[in-house]
């Protein structure tokens, strides 16, 4: 007799997630004074609830690879960022409140360069966020990047990357390229999110370097080229 056995994925440790319900906005405020400065655990208010998460490593993992992804672009095609890690951005009147996994200001870079603090009545919102997804959707964090108008929207899981970009209407809907690096394509930063390395980490980083010298940069020129005013005319 033939026997068949399936093939199943390594578990993967779950990301530690406390959910608070019929929260007003004074004790959202009063957790994140709570937690202070540190980095975790990440809080994200939502109409009244509330989402504790510490997050597991394969979670830190992804996002640090594609905050290592983003920096490594701008910085080969010297495109003006500020990294915004995980700053709290929040609007009561919004009814919301996220903590990024990454977030980035690249267009409006300019609007908050030497700032120390970001007020979101003032200030425009990260022009690119990162969600890194375990196991625990970023349905949440993704209808309060919506509701401040977060330009772009990286959401990525083990399996997929779907960029996010904000249409006239409000509503987000997928795209096969970045609004803030439009000769980049999901597929393609899944590919290096996801991409198993054989040597560390810093060799992943090299080699990421290398195939933004060599691929990235001339593509960026073609599309400069394309969208150029001479061009138009």
């Amino acid at each position: 007799m033939t026997t068949t056995k399936t093939l199943r994925k390594p578990a993967i440790e779950d990301d530690q997630c406390v959910e608070l319900r019929a929260v007003d906005w004074k004790g959202y405020s009063a957790l994140l004074r709570v937690r202070g400065e540190r980095s975790a655990p990440r809080i994200i208010y939502l109409d009244g609830m509330v989402w504790i998460m510490s997050p597991a490593y394969f979670h830190e993992h992804l996002a640090e690879r594609l905050g290592h992804f983003v920096m490594v672009v701008v910085e080969e095609l010297d495109i003006p960022c500020a990294p915004s890690g995980s700053t709290t951005f929040r609007r009561r009147m919004k009814r919301g409140g996220v903590e990024g996994d990454k977030t980035f200001y690249l267009a409006n870079e300019a609007r908050i360069r030497g700032k120390k603090k970001i007020n979101l009545r003032e200030d425009p919102p990260p022009d690119l966020a990162i969600e890194a997804v375990n196991t625990h959707a970023a349905d949440a964090a993704l209808e309060v990047y919506r509701r401040l108008r977060t330009p772009e929207v990286w959401v990525c899981d083990e399996d997929s990357l779907v960029i996010h970009v904000l249409q006239p209407n409000g509503r987000y809907a997928p795209s096969q390229n970045s609004l803030a690096f439009p000769f980049l394509q999901a597929t393609e930063i899944l590919a290096w999110a996801i991409r198993t390395q054989t040597g560390s980490e810093t060799t992943w980083m090299k080699d990421l370097r290398r195939w933004v010298r060599e691929e990235l940069a001339q593509r960026k020129q073609i599309e400069v080229k394309i969208n150029s005013p001479e061009r138009a005319r």
